[in-house]
């Protein structure tokens, strides 16, 4: 059986596509079955069966993390950790939550070398009226805390999306999404049967809430696929095409990657759109330099496939291609009854393996390697990846035995069918041999991880994740909690050093960030940084005893823990993704702004912002939403088509968080 495929301009059609330099470019497509030469194998997903894998979980090396040494009995179910965890998922009442001022509350001490500010964005608002959608379908809030000086400073505010504003207006929702099965339009079946399925019309609500990224000054909110612009001083939403990387449609994930050559640091993103009626995928890398102008575009097509992440290199951009097929079956019997979501239209497929997709970052090759992993398994968010001197590829990645999209297990998980299970991987991608060889560095639960943004596509050692706390007798694992720092050397297959900081028995850390030092020399001279909610904040919380904090970590003596805990004026959700801005964004009001807020106060608009929420009406219903996250419809990641179109949407929504 062949275990690497590769698609060549000889194979397959070729089309022209103009490149951003005006040139052409060839790209591969596999819009029509084409004859094959002899002794070379189509880039395409040939259904076979994945052989035996050798080995079992039990031959998995074992995370050392303290809380996983001690395996606990079967009556242990964390049954009060999943439900203090599910209160990290309580929508907010609307525009009214907006809020910008000093945080006061600070234990320990800022350090004044770090400047910058943390950003972070996610679904916050999910209730209008006695409508309630799913988590991720909610309304985007991006929160930014700026430190300068040794202070810091707070602001939250909605991404204002051409769909919320047209809501806000209207009171309600209107607009179709991705991941809740009940449907704004009426009637639902008519409108789910002719227009999504006959009509293949799967435009779906922009609610601007996966990830947020400050740019050469360009502050960008974005979704599953389109970005928005941000005031850099306000967070107020300027809108679509304000600047290079607000004008071109991309996913929700980000690379930044030095140049070899010392031309300086790209942002490089990606957008993958795929045509299941003609059985292929269009896959853009853009890349923006540090002024933020536009500088490579590159197209490929490629076999119809889901992906989420990428990965990139000196030479590579580096897709990983989940095994998942369309449920047809429930298209007509769950998706127009408003039985199921959209996302719920799409199940494992067993019949083949993960395949990893190497498309060419520079020259004029079009190539695209496609490698089959020795190992089943589905990948999300990737850790990083980089080039040998022997010309083999190390990909690190947080893989999944199961097909969830990631999102049932960490978003609504309940302790019994649904929790963390991922592993820490690294594969060793060998493009000579046609060769992906897995090895498991640690079987600790983890996701969401990040390095330091100066060793992306380089050798490095140190990755910082977020990750489940405890373990009893049947597998059933605790709700993700902790911060976990992994130290690895770049060339080994195990042996990874772990280090665990638990934020408390009722608080949990969301995505971590590292931020390097000035003038650091060594990889992990810096900080992590990261939000922690608290089910239990006290008498001080402004929403429902809930609360979150900041807490800033010294990555050097991580096992010591915060050197400063930040608390928030104000509960903020989850979230999905965020970013660390080397730029002070977000900071307290300069003139204008001033200005503003005076003219509003005179006028009598506008709310106390230092007023905590009362729970009545519709603020009542928020502060419940998502307390039993596990009954709810919340699913997993990525859009599905309906029928041919399913996974059009979907690889687009893979790619956004």
């Amino acid at each position: 059986m062949a275990t690497s495929t590769t698609a060549t301009p000889a194979m397959l059609p070729r089309s022209r596509v103009a490149s951003r330099g005006g040139s052409s470019m060839r790209t591969a497509s596999s819009a029509r079955r084409v004859a094959t030469p002899a002794g070379v194998v189509r880039a395409v997903q040939t259904p076979f069966k994945p052989s035996a894998t050798p080995g079992t979980d039990d031959k998995f090396p074992k995370s050392t993390v303290k809380s996983r040494q001690t395996i606990l009995p079967t009556t242990e179910t964390f049954k009060q950790k999943y439900a203090d965890y599910s209160t990290g998922y309580a929508s907010v009442p609307g525009l009214s939550y907006e809020r910008s001022e000093w945080i006061t509350e600070v234990e320990g001490e800022i350090p004044a070398e770090l400047e910058g500010t943390l950003l972070r964005n996610g679904p916050a608002m999910y209730v209008r009226g006695d409508f309630t959608k799913s988590y991720l379908d909610g309304d985007g809030m991006v929160t930014s805390i700026a430190l300068k000086d040794g202070k810091a400073y707070f602001r939250n505010k909605f991404v204002r999306t051409e769909h919320f504003d047209k809501e806000e207006a209207l009171g309600e929702y209107t607009e179709p999404s991705i991941f809740t099965a009940k449907d704004p339009r009426k009637p639902a079946f008519l409108w789910r049967l002719f227009n999504d399925i006959l009509y293949g019309n799967l435009t779906r609500k922009q609610n601007g809430a996966y990830n947020v990224i400050n740019w050469a000054n360009n502050l960008i909110a974005v979704d599953y696929k389109k970005p928005y612009e941000l005031h850099p001083d306000t967070l107020d939403t300027l809108g679509h095409a304000q600047s290079p990387i607000s004008s071109v449609m991309h996913t929700s994930h980000y690379r930044t990657v030095d140049e070899p050559d010392g031309s300086g640091r790209r942002c490089v993103a990606f957008l993958n759109e795929v045509d299941w009626r003609e059985e292929r995928t269009k896959a853009v890398f853009y890349e923006f330099d540090e002024k933020g102008e536009e500088v490579t575009r590159r197209a490929y097509n490629y076999p119809a496939s889901y992906v989420h992440d990428f990965v990139v290199t000196d030479n590579y951009y580096i897709l990983f291609d989940c095994p998942i097929k369309i449920d047809f079956a429930a298209v007509f019997t769950k998706y127009i009854f408003e039985k199921a979501c959209l996302s719920e239209m799409i199940c494992e497929d067993t019949d083949r393996r993960p395949l990893f997709r190497l498309f060419p970052r520079r020259g004029d090759s079009r190539e695209v390697i496609t490698v089959e992993a020795d190992y089943w398994c589905y990948a999300y968010h990737h850790v990083n990846g980089f080039e040998q001197k022997d010309g083999k590829i190390v990909f690190d990645t947080c893989t999944w035995d199961k097909f969830t999209l990631y999102f049932t297990d960490i978003c609504s998980p309940n302790g019994e069918t649904n929790f963390p299970r991922m592993k820490l991987s690294r594969f060793v991608i060998d493009t000579e041999k046609g060769t992906a060889k897995h090895s498991c560095l640690s079987d600790l639960p983890c996701e969401l991880p990040i390095t330091s943004w100066d060793y992306t596509g380089k050798p490095y050692q140190h990755m910082y994740l977020s990750s489940s706390v405890g373990t009893n007798e049947r597998g059933v694992n605790g709700p993700m909690q902790a911060l976990t720092k992994v130290t690895v050397a770049p060339d080994a297959l195990g042996g990874a050093t772990e280090i665990e900081w638990v934020p408390g028995d009722r608080k949990f850390a969301m995505e971590p960030f590292f931020v390097a030092r000035k003038g650091a020399v060594d990889e992990d001279d810096g900080w992590v940084v990261a939000l922690v909610h608290d089910a239990a904040y006290g008498e001080k919380s402004n929403f429902g005893g809930r609360g979150t904090e900041m807490v800033i970590i010294d990555a050097k003596k991580f096992e010591e823990g915060p050197i400063a805990r930040l608390r928030m004026p104000a509960y903020v959700p989850f979230g999905v993704h965020g970013s660390w801005s080397t730029r002070y964004v977000g900071g307290p009001p300069k003139p204008a702004e001033l200005a503003a807020i005076a003219a509003a106060e005179a006028a009598g608009v506008g709310a106390d912002a230092g007023t905590a929420v009362t729970f009545s009406g519709v603020a009542a219903a928020t502060a419940s939403v998502q307390e039993g996250v596990g009954a709810g419809v919340i699913i997993g990641t990525g859009i599905v088509a309906v029928t041919a179109l399913v996974m059009a949407v979907l690889s687009n929504m893979g790619g956004g968080f």
